[in-house]
């Protein structure tokens, strides 16, 4: 396989969308699994499957015949999370932002048209988001994807969604494109997106991004709450928090604009 002039080595290839299938399905699988649903052959799945497993990249239950992730794996994403600027700047802020409202403190990023939760710092709600570090999750019902989505160019937007009907989660989700370009609109305004039980009936988000100095979005922050009848009363404080935040890390990057979503950078969008 050519991309780019650069031959792809087809093993290697196999087993990185083999350690990405069972990273996002969460649940050890079985060969037979990651045979049909990757289409690679049994064969070649079994050689690549046994090969990570002996380099504990992979555990491989005897008794199950099934896979999931091993420590290897966790080292090798500590080691990105540890070498990783935008999340070394964040961290601290997240922290203080939970501690400030008791809330739980999210970093994401855009990897192939999804976010990619960085990091995670728990509030002291005694209820907890399902969201954990390493998931990936859908951008146009997401506080964090909106966030993201609202720094691009419409043809990337439409890209990522597909630009018709988008996947619906719950009775509050964009089901359509000009619905949520209309919604970005909105974001760039206001200077930070609201995921008002979009992606979970139950879960209020409000996030921003972390822009460079080219104005590039290299990131998003948000805080994500339990909705009750009183979430509402608490946007505005939220806001003002995680922007604040956002700009603090933003700055570190050379951004130098005073406010995220700058009408020098972000002109009104035209959805036809």
């Amino acid at each position: 396989m050519e991309q780019e002039g650069i031959k792809i080595n087809k093993t290697v290839a196999r087993a990185i969308d083999i350690m990405d299938y069972i990273a996002t399905n969460k649940k050890p699988v079985t060969l037979a699994t990651i045979s049909k649903e990757l289409s690679i052959p049994k064969s070649s799945a079994f050689d690549i499957m046994h090969t990570l497993a002996e380099k504990k990249m992979l555990k491989a239950n005897n008794e199950t015949k099934q896979f999931s992730l091993d420590v290897k794996s966790f080292e090798i994403g500590s080691g990105y999370l540890s070498r990783n600027d935008v999340h070394t700047v964040a961290r601290p802020l997240l922290k203080q932002i939970s501690q400030q409202t008791g809330e739980t403190a999210f970093l994401a990023v855009e990897n192939n048209g999804m976010i990619v939760y960085l990091d995670k710092v728990e509030g002291i709600s005694p209820t907890r988001t399902t969201c954990v570090i390493g998931d990936r999750n859908l951008m146009h019902c997401t506080g964090l994807g909106k966030a993201i989505l609202a720094t691009m160019p419409i043809e990337k937007i439409r890209l990522i969604t597909g630009g018709g009907s988008l996947q619906v989660r719950t009775q509050n989700t964009h089901a359509t494109f000009n619905s949520l370009m209309l919604d970005l609109e909105e974001i760039r305004k206001r200077g930070y997106s609201i995921d008002n039980r979009e992606d979970n009936d139950y879960v209020y988000c409000v996030a921003v991004p972390i822009l460079d100095g080219d104005n590039n979005c290299i990131a998003a922050i948000s805080i994500s709450a339990i909705y009750t009848p009183d979430t509402e009363n608490h946007r505005e404080a939220f806001s003002q928090l995680i922007t604040n935040a956002a700009l603090e890390i933003s700055r570190k990057f050379g951004y130098v604009n005073p406010r995220i979503y700058s009408e020098d950078t972000y002109g009104l969008t035209d959805i036809n």
